[in-house]
């Protein structure tokens, strides 16, 4: 099956998928690997993917963040996802400016779907503040979802 959902993941979506196969995150990362789904990349969300998924502190507390399996997983997405090299900065989130790299990734890759955890990121679908309105004005075909609602909703389609 040629894959046709274009995915951006947030970072929490790698940790969690990492630290445990079988959730829902874990499924994602698995189809993303399996060619199921095109995982979108840039420089900037793999150099935060990076820092944050072999930060001392957290390997400590989730010994499954190996060094070497974080380093193959990225290696991995890089390799099936499409990587894109240009991203410009214009997309600011006011509650955390951090994850305005992730939109501006969706805006440049032309996403179908930003998948995380994060309440910021998922209310952006349904929010009516001024980043909400930017948002549904720049893609309004990209869906914001948790990764136990992509699965239950797609993952019949990309799970096998």
């Amino acid at each position: 099956m040629r894959a046709t959902l274009r995915v951006v993941l947030d970072t929490n979506i790698l940790m969690r998928g990492l630290i445990n196969s079988r959730s829902a995150s874990g499924r994602v990362l698995a189809a993303c690997e399996n060619r199921k789904l095109i995982p979108l990349l840039s420089l900037a969300v793999l150099v935060e993917y990076r820092g944050i998924l072999t930060d001392p502190e957290l390997v400590e507390r989730y010994p499954q963040l190996d060094e070497h399996r974080v380093k193959a997983v990225l290696e991995r997405l890089s390799y099936v996802g499409d990587v894109i090299r240009r991203v410009q900065q214009r997309f600011r989130l006011p509650h955390d400016p951090r994850d305005s790299k992730l939109v501006e990734l969706a805006i440049a890759a032309r996403a179908t779907h930003l998948i995380s955890t994060d309440r910021d990121l998922l209310d952006l679908a349904i929010g009516r503040d001024d980043a909400a309105r930017r948002f549904s004005r720049r893609l309004p075909g990209v869906a914001v979802i948790d990764p136990v609602e992509f699965w239950e909703g797609y993952g019949g389609i990309v799970g096998g």
